[in-house]
């Protein structure tokens, strides 16, 4: 690897410059790894210009896990008001089991990066929303088709850029900066 400032050759996992002194970032060993065609696809999403991607699919995690969260505390508060007749305990499964695919989708969606779960955040919130608003008459459960949308645009974004980068060998601009 070279140093971004001088052009002198580093030795492997050089944290100064031994000519002009530059403290090497990580943001110049991943650019030195990018010119020479080895930067990682996990490398590249650590990219300074990849934080608002990073920031917007965590905080869809996020509000996923916070979506898991009240379905569960839900689902355990009726359980604990409710008679334990057979319906009853029907409908308290499926709240148990929804909170559980919230976080499963939260999970591969934060860890994983995927566009698959992004769309099927979606797709899952809207069919919860309008099987919502069909039983209650009103509109519910509004935030996890948001939060779907949301992952959409970013991950979608995200994995752009990595496509540009793999197929020119040069970082993107927007990656970058």
């Amino acid at each position: 690897m070279k140093c971004v400032g001088c052009g002198t050759e580093l030795e492997p996992g050089a944290l100064l410059c031994q000519s002009c002194g530059r403290v090497v970032s990580s943001e110049d060993v991943a650019k030195s790894k990018a010119q020479s065609g080895q930067l990682t696809k996990k490398e590249f999403y650590k990219l300074p210009g990849m934080k608002s991607c990073r920031g917007n699919i965590r905080g869809c995690a996020i509000m996923l896990y916070f979506c898991s969260g009240m379905t569960i505390l839900a689902s355990v508060l009726a359980q604990a008001l409710v008679s334990s007749s057979v319906m009853d305990g029907m409908q308290i499964s499926a709240s148990f089991i929804d909170g559980a695919v919230l976080l499963a989708l939260g999970l591969w969606l934060q860890f994983g990066k995927s566009r698959i779960c992004a769309i099927l955040t979606l797709c899952y919130g809207i069919v919860n929303m309008v099987m919502m608003a069909m039983e209650n008459g009103q509109v519910q459960g509004w935030l996890i088709p948001l939060a779907g949308g949301w992952a959409i645009a970013y991950t979608f974004k995200f994995h752009s850029l990595w496509r540009q980068y793999v197929k020119s060998g040069k970082l993107p601009e927007e990656a970058v900066r």
